[in-house]
């Protein structure tokens, strides 16, 4: 099964294809989980491949456009069920979620088709379609530079605010999903790996916002630079604040506990 967007119908027979070629011709799997540096290189008739991990990540051109396709992890039986007959999958969460986030006025790569596997009725492997983007993860300057990007930091602190109070909920919001360029009014953003995501008829609960800021990085300078830009830009108060960084710590060492348990042997 195959479900694209009317824009891109021009493109159905390369889409139809993709489980089939998906992947041939492999090459190295290094690359980042950033879209931006992968234009230039030699791009193999399965894709260039962009990352690989739990799911794998190809960079296609056809047609003179740059698409992104994302195959999700092969399910297993159960999940096959669930997901055939009670949630929506990954990739077609992704599709619908792209434009839901435009409808509330942000941006990310436009979606372009999902795609469904099945065998013996049950929904097995998915893939998601979306264009590919020039723009740059905002780990590096945030996360990796020293010092952080003070004004980089403000505006994705802002961003997030808003974000929020537009009653979006990006369930991943770690400083590879979200990416950034330059304009002449600063930074633009976009979100990347869109399936967890909830979106609220008004402003996301506080309590959630506190929660959802975890996922930016570690209780560094930084975390607390766009905690503190970010309650600016709420209207939170001290109060507030420290309950967020207390909200934090909780989260920090519950990730590290559960790390311990499910990887005691590695250091």
């Amino acid at each position: 099964m195959i479900t694209v967007h009317p824009r891109y119908e021009q493109q159905r027979d390369f889409l139809v294809s993709l489980p089939e070629v998906f992947g041939a011709g492999d090459v190295d799997a290094d690359g980042p989980k950033t879209y931006g540096s992968a234009v230039g290189g030699r791009q193999p008739s399965g894709g260039r491949l962009l990352y690989n991990g739990r799911n794998q990540i190809r960079l296609f051109t056809t047609g003179g456009q740059l698409f992104v396709v994302k195959r999700y992890k092969r399910h297993n039986w159960l999940k096959s069920i669930v997901y055939t007959f009670f949630r929506k999958n990954k990739a077609l969460r992704s599709y619908e979620n792209a434009r839901r986030l435009r409808e509330r006025g942000f941006a990310t790569p436009h979606e372009v088709a999902y795609v469904e596997q099945r065998h013996l009725g049950l929904i097995r492997q998915v893939y998601y379609v979306c264009e590919y983007t020039d723009a740059q993860a905002i780990r590096p300057p945030l996360i990796e530079q020293e010092p952080f990007d003070r004004h980089l930091a403000t505006d994705y602190a802002r961003y997030v605010a808003r974000l929020h109070e537009a009653g979006v909920l990006h369930r991943d919001l770690n400083p590879t999903n979200v990416l950034f360029r330059t304009t002449a009014d600063g930074y633009a953003f976009e979100l990347i790996d869109i399936n967890r995501m909830r979106f609220y008829d008004g402003p996301v609960p506080k309590g959630e916002c506190m929660e959802n800021l975890t996922l930016f990085w570690w209780l560094t300078d930084v975390y607390r630079f766009v905690l503190s830009e970010y309650s600016a830009a709420r209207g939170w108060t001290a109060a507030d604040q420290d309950e967020a960084v207390r909200v934090k710590q909780r989260h920090d060492r519950a990730w590290v506990r559960r790390k311990r348990l499910t990887h005691p042997f590695r250091k």
